[in-house]
C-alpha cells in the first residue's frame, strides 16, 4: 500500500509540474494589428506589385493625380469620414468607389466598391 501511495504522490507532483510547463506562452512576435490611418494615404505614389497593376496618388488637397504626384487626373474625397473614398476621373472611367482596409507608412489595402478583390498596393 505504501508503494502505491508513493506512486500516486510522485504522479501528482509530475502531472502539476507538466500542466504548469504547458500554459499558455505569450508570443512577442506577432505583429501589431494594421489599422486605417488616413493621414498616411496622402502625397505618396502607391501601385500594386503583383497580379493585376493598378496604382493611385492622393494629394492632400483632394487631387488625384499621375504617379508625379503633379499632372491632376481627378478628384477624391472620404465618403463621410468613413472608410470609403469616391475617386471623380472624369476624363476615364467617371466616379468610382473604394473601401480601404488599412494603411501603414508603406502599404496600403482596398478593393473597388461591390469587388470581391483586395489589393495590396506598396509606396513606391
Amino acid at each position: 500500500m505504501k508503494l502505491y501511495k508513493k506512486v500516486v504522490a510522485i504522479s501528482l507532483v509530475a502531472l502539476t509540474l507538466a500542466l504548469v510547463n504547458c500554459k499558455d506562452k505569450t508570443d512577442d512576435t506577432t505583429e501589431p494589428a494594421k489599422t486605417l490611418n488616413k493621414s498616411l494615404i496622402t502625397n505618396k505614389f502607391w501601385k500594386t506589385t503583383s497580379g493585376i497593376v493598378l496604382s493611385h496618388y492622393f494629394r492632400n488637397d483632394g487631387k488625384y493625380c499621375l504617379s508625379d504626384g503633379i499632372t491632376e487626373y481627378g478628384t477624391w474625397n472620404w465618403i463621410n469620414n468613413s472608410d470609403t473614398m469616391l475617386i471623380d476621373k472624369p476624363a476615364t472611367s467617371g466616379k468610382v468607389k473604394w473601401i480601404a482596409e488599412y494603411c501603414t507608412e508603406t502599404e496600403l489595402k482596398m478593393k473597388p466598391n461591390g469587388g470581391l478583390d483586395w489589393y495590396i498596393f506598396t509606396k513606391q
